[in-house]
């Protein structure tokens, strides 16, 4: 159960603070008060998206908060996501003025995916959107899924479906036109034989590059090591080998004197032994210029280059390309009997949807003839007790996304007519009733604690509003529910009616909620009925709505 919910920055709310009982609680107040971003509030914690708009003008950013009641459903994946129950759950949203949103749930970072999954079992909001949902088609087999409980099958299914549907793309891709097959067949043989030919070597590119850089600067690499030779070993006047022996001899002859000495002489000796092998190296380099074997190194790296760029742009890219285009040419060839192989696993798969569809469709069956009579009852009891409600539910021999069926909801709201779609019901009113009474026998397999009306008596009056609002009180029995209305009847009934009010100044807007004592229940119930000109005519019919409404409250 909802207990509390805070409210920062949103829209024209600066801080608000509301704390929710059991039963039924209405909340109302003038147009424009704020009813509304009350209820994007409770959106926001609830996984919606949001806008920066709602994020108060001149504020770095909105937040919300929730405290619900602890649920013992969610330990499981509360213990997964490191989150402590405690005494209950907390739920809070903030959205900064660039469009940022952060979710939290006690204390620990949630992504959004996750807040929906676990808020829809918390809470679950029914509005106009709700009233424009029924009047579309393809949404009544959501509805009725829900009260025959088809979500493990439908799971079931859908998880057969997509196989399916890989199945047949697999095999749409290998049933391609003959001569597009032939024409790719030829392509890839081209493309194979073509990088075979090439025989890329791994590092080849590398090791050529060097090649020609030693080919074509062989002038300048022998002059360069003739130079080196002579300087360290074969020089007029004195070779650098000469002068280091010297050098060498003459510490020696003092080593024994000084360890510095020794030490120097050891190091010098070294450096002598080095050049003796740095020579010996220098004998051995003596590249020739060769222009053929140059031509060869120009003509391999142009082969090199040209299949790289043709086919990945390097070595390891024209591997893989090769690799690939070997198994699918493979793939073509043997795409006959693949095909084969596919059609089979593909019927079998077909086999497999047809039974879960079929277990499906008898769920589907027996909970629509179920439901309908529900929904009947609900209606009589909202002042529409000649309607009749049926649900169409035709069953086909094609796959679709969730199942084989075709589900439409049907009613007559007058004797004689015959059942038409929902979309031909003319009356706001009635379909707002129609609305009530499909969610109240869905609420009676709906786990949720808190449900949330948003006017969902808009359209109505009278005798058929004082329907409507003892259904809620009647769902508000046992389960919280919440209500924003307009109208007098709900707010007659309520266990508790909190009043929405805004204040403006010349800076700015503010609205604020507070709970009415019975006194002040009444000036609420006479100025939604009468208006702002509250007479003691008006005040008495308050009164007397009331009291007729807790008369009744005592019957149910």
């Amino acid at each position: 159960m909802l207990r509390s919910l805070d409210i920062k920055n949103v829209a024209v709310i600066e801080n608000l603070n509301i704390e929710f009982k059991g039963g039924l609680t209405v909340l109302t107040g003038e147009t424009g008060a704020g009813k509304s971003i009350i209820i994007d509030s409770i959106n926001m914690i609830l996984g919606s998206r949001t806008n920066k708009t709602l994020v108060r003008y001149g504020a770095s950013k909105a937040f919300v908060s929730a405290f619900f009641d602890a649920d013992k459903r969610f330990d499981a994946l509360f213990e997964d996501l490191g989150i402590q129950q405690e005494d209950g759950i907390i739920i809070s949203r903030s959205m900064s003025a660039d469009g940022k949103s952060i979710a939290r749930i006690n204390g620990v970072m949630v992504p959004l995916n996750v807040l929906r999954d676990i808020a829809a079992s918390l809470v679950n909001i029914h509005g106009q959107q709700d009233n424009q949902a029924i009047l579309n088609d393809s949404e009544h087999i959501g509805f009725l899924d829900e009260y025959a409980g088809c979500a493990e099958l439908l799971s079931d299914y859908g998880e057969k479906y997509a196989q399916a549907r890989d199945l047949k793309k697999r095999l749409d891709a290998l049933k391609t036109d003959e001569e597009e097959k032939l024409r790719r067949i030829d392509m890839l043989r081209f493309q194979i034989d073509e990088i075979e030919k090439a025989d890329l070597k791994s590092g080849e590119k590398e090791r050529l590059l060097e090649e020609r850089d030693i080919a074509a600067n062989s002038a300048k690499i022998v002059a360069g090591v003739s130079a080196a030779y002579s300087a360290l070993y074969e020089n007029d006047r004195a070779s650098a080998y000469d002068e280091i022996s010297v050098a060498a001899d003459a510490l020696s002859e003092i080593s024994g004197y000084e360890k510095n000495i020794a030490e120097l002489y050891s190091r010098l000796t070294d450096v002598k032994y080095a050049v003796e092998d740095i020579v010996h190296e220098l004998r051995g380099i003596n590249p020739e210029f060769d222009e053929n074997y140059l031509n060869e190194i120009e003509e391999r790296l142009n082969t090199i280059t040209k299949i790289e760029k043709k086919y990945g742009g390097d070595y390891e890219a024209v591997t893989e390309f090769y690799e690939n285009a070997a198994n699918e040419l493979l793939t073509l060839k043997n795409s006959d009997e693949a095909a084969e192989n596919l059609e089979k696993e593909l019927s079998d798969k077909k086999n497999e949807l047809k039974h879960v569809g079929e277990a499906i469709y008898l769920k589907r069956k027996t909970a629509g003839e179920k439901l309908s009579r529900a929904i009947e009852k609900e209606l009589a009891d909202l002042d529409m007790e000649k309607a009749k409600f049926s649900v169409f539910l035709e069953h086909k021999d094609v796959f679709l996304k969730n199942g084989m069926d075709e589900v439409k909801f049907m009613i007559s709201t007058n004797p004689g007519e015959p059942a038409k779609p929902l979309t031909k019901i003319a009356s706001g009113g009635e379909l707002s009733r129609t609305m009530l009474a499909i969610k109240t026998v869905l609420a009676e397999c709906d786990s949720t604690d808190t449900l949330i009306f948003d006017e969902i008596d808009t359209g109505v009056s009278g005798k058929a509003a004082q329907k409507i609002a003892a259904k809620l009180w009647s769902l508000g029995k046992n389960r919280q529910v919440i209500c924003i209305s307009h109208q007098p009847q709900p707010a007659a009934f309520a266990d508790n009616h909190y009043y929405i009010e805004k204040t403006v100044d010349k800076d700015s807007a503010r609205t604020s909620v507070r709970e009415l004592s019975d006194a002040e229940r009444e000036l609420e119930v006479a100025r939604i009925t009468d208006g702002a000109d509250i007479t003691e005519t008006s005040l008495t019919h308050a009164s007397e709505m009331i009291a007729v409404a807790r008369k009744r409250k005592s019957e149910l």
